[in-house]
């Protein structure tokens, strides 16, 4: 490469080649992207990070160890719930009626049809102008809607463990 006087441009006693210079950057390069201050990075699910300061990290310490224990508090409780009315529904089926039982169950149903005729009509013509038929509210009905409750807690929970094991992980900067 010249210079604007004539002379040559020497590097390492050579001539200087810049396109070998560039292919010798191009081979070497380590590229790192820049520091932001201090403060902690945390990685969150789907690979992306946050900064945080120290109060902001403690601060979401607390609120995820928080919601851990409200889920887990919460999940207990339906899951007792759930076995009381399994147990519950266990019992009502193993007790069958009697005839005395039967009839006395009729004649209520009856008692209760003529007295209300107008109702369960106007209930039975709201159901039949419904486009899609609603769920049966038998017993098991509550058990599997329970059921699937706690499904959905138990997965804001592993959500909630994930982000607190992000947090307890954040590293320095600076």
């Amino acid at each position: 490469m010249e210079l604007p006087d004539g002379t040559i441009l020497m590097h390492a006693g050579a001539p200087y080649d810049p396109v070998k210079a560039h292919e010798y950057y191009m081979r070497t390069r380590q590229l790192k992207g820049r520091r932001k201050g201090s403060g902690y990075t945390v990685r969150l699910e789907g690979g992306r990070t946050a900064h945080l300061s120290e109060q902001q990290l403690k601060e979401q310490r607390a609120y995820a160890a928080k919601r851990v224990g409200e889920i887990k508090a919460r999940l207990v409780e339906l899951s007792a719930k759930l076995r009381e009315m399994k147990a519950s529904a266990q019992r009502k089926t193993d007790h069958k009626p009697t005839a005395a039982d039967r009839s006395k169950i009729k004649r209520d149903a009856r008692k209760y049809r003529e007295r209300h005729r107008s109702e369960l009509a106007s209930k039975a013509r709201r159901r039949a102008s419904k486009t899609h038929s609603s769920k049966s509210h038998s017993r098991q009905s509550g058990v599997v809607e329970l059921e699937k409750k706690i499904v959905k807690i138990r997965s804001n929970l592993r959500a909630a463990v994930a982000k607190q094991r992000a947090l307890a992980s954040a590293t320095k900067n600076g």
